[in-house]
């Protein structure tokens, strides 16, 4: 059956019914064996865990799989290993953390170029050395289809410095770090997708979806600051984003259509392909920047903002049910609704 799977006469949902946070919430509810030390499970961008003398210790972990999130012929296999850790690092700068330790498992085709895997982890190893991280082991195994790659990373800060996606308030601005909607232009042209813009433009979309720029000072410099009430990295929409910080802290949101920042490639390609630019900035996944929450009462103790990649005010928290609106649209304001990438729903795909 296309909708459901049988098992023993009863129709139970398949991973497509469900979609990977339907997923997510289902096994959320076994809770923890031991409670002691964890400091937050599942439910945001790291599991926490008390590390002694008031400090957090942050895990994560992703998987990239092939022809999933990328294909092998015609992509820059340093730029997958570089990726492979950035959005890992990204899970840690949502959290104002500062990136430690990782380790990488891969299942390898047996026919698969050993050459072109050392290339990976060249990538790999120059992000590394860039964001201060150890490569201290991992696992390899033989795949009988395509190559997965997994990457688990870890982090320290402060324990009271920890930005959850649970703190957002009523009366709470959102900001946003960067542009949005690059990586989903790019991920248009890395399939072949003919576009008319200038190569200076395809090189800008082309890299922020192959080497998304990790925030990761910029996350220490917000958590530092106390302002921020609430953080999450964009990697499956702002949108889609956005409403899980609603659901973790019991908001709703509104975003402004004319304050959502677009770069002037994103412009080039939305005016050639004649898409709307809003389109792919809060539905497109995979820009790797910071969406966070500021109490309006501190917003001038952001002074590090100065040194660091710009942020902008892109709408605020209200009260209610985590639903989100989009204002300045034709009719003045209209629910935004569940877009954003999802593994396992039908049409979605993140090459």
């Amino acid at each position: 059956m296309d909708q459901v799977a049988e098992k023993k006469g009863v129709c139970v949902p398949t991973f497509k019914d469900l979609g990977e946070f339907g997923f997510i919430d289902r096994i959320a509810r076994h809770g923890l064996v031991r409670e002691e030390g964890v400091l937050c499970g599942i439910g945001d961008d790291c599991a926490v865990f008390e590390l002694g003398e008031e400090r957090a210790l942050l895990v994560t972990a992703d998987l990239m799989v092939e022809e999933v999130h990328f294909r092998v012929a015609g992509t820059a296999l340093e730029g997958l290993g570089y990726k492979l850790l950035a959005v890992n690092l990204s899970d840690v700068a949502a959290m104002g953390g500062e990136p430690r330790d990782a380790v990488v498992s891969a299942a390898i085709p047996a026919d698969f170029d050993a050459e072109y895997m050392e290339r990976v982890y060249n990538g790999l190893h120059t992000c590394a050395s860039r964001f201060g991280v150890n490569v201290a082991g991992g696992d390899t195994t033989r795949s009988p289809g395509p190559l997965v790659l997994n990457l688990t990373l870890t982090g320290e800060m402060a324990r009271d410095r920890v930005r959850y996606r649970s703190g957002a308030r009523p009366g709470d601005l959102v900001y946003v770090s960067g542009t949005l909607g690059d990586s989903a232009a790019g991920l248009k042209l890395a399939l072949g997708e003919d576009v008319g813009i200038s190569e200076e433009d395809r090189a800008f979309l082309l890299r922020r979806h192959h080497r998304p720029e990790p925030r990761v000072a910029l996350g220490q410099a917000l958590a530092a600051t106390g302002a921020v009430t609430a953080m999450i990295d964009l990697s499956d929409g702002a949108a889609s984003d956005l409403r899980h910080v609603c659901r973790q802290s019991g908001v709703g949101a509104v975003v402004a259509a004319d304050a959502v920042p677009l770069s002037p490639a994103l412009r080039a390609f939305c005016e050639a392909t004649q898409t709307d630019p809003l389109c792919p900035a809060l539905s497109g996944g995979e820009d790797y920047e910071l969406l966070f929450t500021v109490d309006p009462e501190r917003v001038r103790a952001l002074k590090a903002w100065e040194a660091l990649p710009a942020v902008c005010p892109v709408g605020r928290i209200e009260a209610g049910e985590a639903r989100i609106f989009l204002e300045g649209v034709e009719g003045g304001r209209k629910v935004l609704e569940g877009a954003g990438f999802d593994h396992f729903k039908a049409g979605c795909g993140e090459l």
